[in-house]
């Protein structure tokens, strides 16, 4: 089970593509102390309940470091719980709880590294690229650029094994592939652009994008050739579900029984892009105090289950975030079973990329 949860909607960017700026928008509340334990209890209730021996809790925000406080607690609360199930024969003794934190690194030091190697966290690390290509969307509250208050720390966050997460917008493609070859250069071995599909990309723009993409499989298929086992995501990703005849909502889609994502007031979703504390909202799956709303859960399933309509005998749409993903539906269309052709269009271009990389090989 993955719990993810949401620390903060405090944040202390304002980052131009970001999902939560009209979910969150207001950037105030913060998960108490009661509402993180009782979070963690319930994760380990879903996941003995789905007979699974793991749980991954990763700390989220918002920037989760303006909750440090609670993520120091959150890491013993958890730890003292898995015991207690352990001794008490509740899960077996090779039980795994493993903790990661998505950031966007302007407030790490050293005190948090040795924190985080001391607790074995996984880094996921909001980073763009080099200054000019970072600072584009990458914005302070008072609108300056964020990269020099990362800067200092990118040789140990590469070194740490952090995994790069890069947003493409309209206004990066130019430099898209340049970035991600200097990403690596830095030492990072494991990283993934997405784009920011804010209904606006004009074909001219999908047709620059393309370019700088078969640049990247071409890069990314030299390092492979030469051993280094550089792992890009964005190309990574749509080959292996090919040549192993998978999908994604087996390969990488945690929703209805591998995720629970908590807002600051307890409400859970399915996963990260759904998580707000605003009212009304859609898809909440229940509130960590009162359990899980099973039929809303069911709708959950039911998607898993389940081909779109629209995708009816399209023959990528296993391989395709339109299809596959609810948090890609979500945030582009306002519902899981939506289809959005700008999504639709990005997934058909870099799939038929990813499958001439293939064909070459």
């Amino acid at each position: 089970m993955n719990l993810v949860l949401c620390l903060t909607e405090r944040c202390n960017l304002r980052c131009s593509y970001c999902y939560y700026k009209e979910s969150q928008a207001d950037r105030k509340t913060v998960m108490d102390d009661e509402t993180l334990e009782q979070a963690i209890r319930i994760a380990l209730e879903r996941t003995i309940f789905f007979k699974q021996i793991y749980l991954n809790i990763t700390f989220f925000g918002g920037e989760p470091l303006l909750r440090r406080d609670a993520i120091y607690k959150g890491v013993a609360f958890a730890k003292a719980v898995i015991d207690d199930a352990i001794d008490n024969g509740r899960i077996p003794n090779n039980f795994k709880l493993n903790f990661a934190v998505n950031t966007n690194g302007t407030l790490f030091d050293d005190e948090f590294f040795d924190f985080c190697e001391k607790e074995h966290f996984r880094i996921y690390l909001s980073l763009d690229g080099p200054q000019y290509h970072h600072d584009i969307a990458r914005r302070t509250v008072n609108n300056t650029g964020s990269f020099k208050a990362i800067e200092k720390n990118i040789p140990r966050f590469a070194k740490y094994g952090a995994v790069a997460l890069s947003t493409v917008t309209r206004a990066h493609v130019q430099t898209l592939f340049e970035s991600v070859k200097w990403l690596h250069e830095q030492g990072f071995q494991s990283l993934t652009t997405s784009v920011d599909f804010d209904g606006k990309w004009s074909g001219e723009e999908f047709e620059k994008l393309a370019i700088q993409y078969k640049k990247m499989a071409q890069y990314w298929k030299e390092c492979r050739e030469k051993g280094d086992k550089f792992f890009l995501g964005t190309i990574h990703d749509k080959i292996k579900i090919a040549l192993t005849n998978s999908r994604y909502r087996l390969y990488s889609c945690h929703v209805y029984n591998g995720a629970i994502g908590v807002a600051t007031n307890g409400n859970m979703f399915p996963c990260t892009r759904f998580i707000t504390s605003n009212p009304d909202t859609l898809y909440v799956q229940g509130n960590v105090f009162t359990g899980f709303d099973e039929k809303a859960c069911e709708e959950i399933r039911e998607f898993l289950d389940n081909d779109k309509k629209e995708c009816e005998g399209c023959d990528i749409r296993y391989r395709c975030c339109a299809h596959e993903c609810a948090c890609t539906s979500f945030y582009t269309t306002g519902s899981i079973e939506g289809v959005s052709p700008e999504v639709c269009t990005h997934e058909r271009m870099l799939t038929e990329i990813c499958d001439e990389l293939i064909n070459s090989h």
